[in-house]
Formats: C-alpha cells, structure tokens, sequence
C-alpha cells in the first residue's frame, strides 16, 4: 500500500529544506502547505514565539476518520541538528546519505515524510480509519522545547506513535527523566606562595564533594554525569571561584529524586568539611545549586495501544521488533507527563547527528509499512 518512491521522493525533497533548531520557518510553511493539500484541517500553536523559533508554532493536523472513536496521533519533530544547511542527499544503492559535509536529516524528515505518506495512502485508498492526529514539533534537538510549549488542549487523541528513532526492531517505551545540574563554587581567595592557608580553594571543595558522590553508573537506571567545569584566572591565587554542570539522569522516578538528593548532600557536606577560623573570622565556602528539571520518565506498558499493535503490526512484515527502555530522552517523555501514551519507533536512520548520518531503504519502506498497519488496526 505504501508508494516507496513517492516516499523517497518526499523525504529527499525534505531534507533540502534547511530547518535547523530555531530555524524552522520555512520547513514549517511547507508542513502546513502539504497537509492541507491531503485534506487535513490544520492548527498552528504560539509556541515558536515563545522559544525564539522562525515558526510560528508546532502543528496539530487532524484527518477526519471513516470508523468512529478517538483519532491515532501520529508525531514526528521539524527541526534538525547542525550542519543541517544546504543538505545534498545522495542516493546509492541501498540507502541515502549526505555529500558529506552536512548531517543527512534523516533525524527527523524520514519521520515527516513517513506521516505524509500515509496521510496520501489514506486519501487514495478510501480504506476505513480512524481519524489522524499528526503533531509537528519545534526544537526537539534543543530540550524538546516545542512539545514543552505545545497546546494540547488541540489534541483529541491519547495512543499513537513517535517517529524519532534510529532502528526499526526498537520501540522504545522506557525513558529516563533527567535533571540539569548546575553549581557555583565560591570559596576564598589569597596568595598561593604567601599564605594559602588562609584560603579556601574552590577545587579542593569540588574534589571532596566528588569523593562522597556516586556518579557514573550509579545503578543499572541511573547515571550522573558532569561535563562541563570552568574556573580560575591566575595561578599565584587560590581558586576562588568554579563552575560545573552535570546531569542525572532515571528511569526510576524515585531513584532520580534520591541521587538528586544524594549530590546536594554531598556538596554541603564538602562546605561543611572546609569551614574554618582564619584570623579569629569564621571562613567557609559558598555553594549555589541549580537543578532544573528537564523531563520527567516514561513508562509505558505493554498493554498500551501504540505498543500492542505496533509490535503485532511489525511481526505481521517480518520484524523482530521489541519493546525496550532507552538511555536518551524525546518528546516522548515530555507528552507522556501530560497523559499521551505514544512509543517511539525507529524509521530506519544510522549514525544520526553526525554527517555520516544515513538511511536504509528497505528499513525506511518496511517502518511505513508497520506504522500504517498500527494505524489501521487501531480501534480508540
């Protein structure tokens, strides 16, 4: 039922439209052009101006269904990482690729150009479905801004499927939810070869405050990371000052708090170890903690409709797909928290945000043919 030139045809010709993240404006005129064209009713949310986009907002179109019930979202993001500028997609035997010196794209316009498909199939074929959701997404590379900023009070429907991974025998249905975590070292500055006992070094507080804490792979659904640390000026003064930002990440929403517990902790516990008099004065380091959260956990259960039919759906065509969890988070997560229940499933794509980023065909046709078929076997 799925026309895989036409397919092909639409995702090469997406890709050569630039919309990386904040630059979505004029992939997204494109998006609503073509849904209405298949005779999709179309609303377009606030959300670009809310997050410094060059589109106006992510899109919610609805297809009308010929069986009744509540409408299958379909979901998939507009923006790209960089470079995504000037993409030339070559097309070799067995897969798509970029020229080389730009991402592919395929993250995530094999995604749109799988929904836009399907919507035609629809349109032709007359065969009876329920009614279609797509939602469109702003600057999921960035944060997931768009679907943080989406109206959904516009979204009917509560099963569905995102089209953002990588392989097509991976539906995730397990996220982590992650907080950022950002602390300001301050301690106390003096000469490092005239008295730096009278000092209280910022890395000596940060390097305590590390051999209390678990971090890394603090369990098999936890990590901690810190990645970036900056600091200092001079080398004859004691550090006075430090910046580091980490994260921690889980799949377990207890375990997430407890290790988020667990890290401001052990910073007040290193403050407190390097408290001390210096000429008859109370010195102590100054620790400024700010954690916001990012996303919260998904945990979708098997019993779920986007699970159940896709995993029937991909044994139908010959794919061993299975339901896993995931290190990484997606608009999943953030449209999980406001009740949408919406695995995500892999559309075919290899080595994405880098430009050795490319797609399998057959892969790429074969996920059409699964999404399709959870479509129409699903009964809201």
């Amino acid at each position: 039922m799925i026309n895989q030139q036409r397919l092909l045809d639409t995702f090469l010709a997406l890709v050569q439209i630039d919309s990386e993240s904040y630059q979505e404006g004029n992939f997204h005129a494109e998006m609503v052009s073509r849904l209405k064209k298949l005779g999709c009713s179309v609303f377009v949310d606030k959300a670009g101006k809310k997050i410094g986009s060059t589109a106006p907002g992510n899109i919610v179109a609805s297809l009308k269904g010929s069986v009744p019930g509540k409408p299958f979202i379909l979901s998939a993001h507009m923006d790209t990482v960089c470079p995504g500028k000037a993409i030339k997609p070559c097309v070799k035997k067995d897969r798509v690729t970029s020229d080389g010196t730009t991402i592919l794209g395929a993250d995530d316009k094999a995604g749109v150009a799988i929904i836009l498909e399907i919507l035609q199939v629809l349109k032709e074929q007359k065969m009876p479905h329920p009614g279609v959701e797509v939602v469109l997404t702003l600057c999921e590379e960035m944060g997931m801004h768009g679907a943080k900023n989406l109206d959904y009070s516009k979204i009917k429907g509560k099963d569905g499927l995102i089209l953002d991974n990588e392989s097509i025998e991976d539906l995730l249905v397990r996220g982590p939810g992650k907080y950022n975590f950002n602390v300001k070292i301050e301690g106390v500055s003096a000469h490092a070869g005239v008295c730096p006992e009278k000092g209280i070094s910022a890395l000596d507080v940060l390097t305590k405050a590390m051999s209390l804490m678990k971090h890394g792979r603090v369990d098999a659904e936890t990590v901690c990371n810190f990645g970036v640390i900056s600091g200092g000026r001079i080398i004859n003064a004691v550090l006075s000052e430090l910046s580091l930002q980490g994260e921690v990440r889980s799949l377990n929403a207890k375990k997430l708090e407890k290790q988020l517990k667990h890290m401001k902790d052990c910073f007040a516990k290193a403050a407190k170890a390097f408290t001390k008099k210096v000429d008859g004065k109370i010195i102590k380091p100054k620790i400024t903690i700010d954690a916001p959260k990012s996303y919260a956990a998904q945990n979708l259960p098997k019993s779920c409709p986007g699970v159940k039919l896709a995993l029937a759906a991909a044994r139908k065509h010959g794919v061993d797909l299975k339901a896993i969890a995931c290190g990484g988070g997606c608009d999943a997560n953030v449209m999980f928290e406001k009740g949408l229940l919406l695995p995500n499933i892999g559309v075919g794509v290899e080595k994405c945000h880098s430009t050795e980023e490319y797609l399998i065909l057959k892969d790429f046709y074969k996920a059409a043919d699964i999404v399709l078929d959870t479509l129409l076997s699903y009964h809201g």
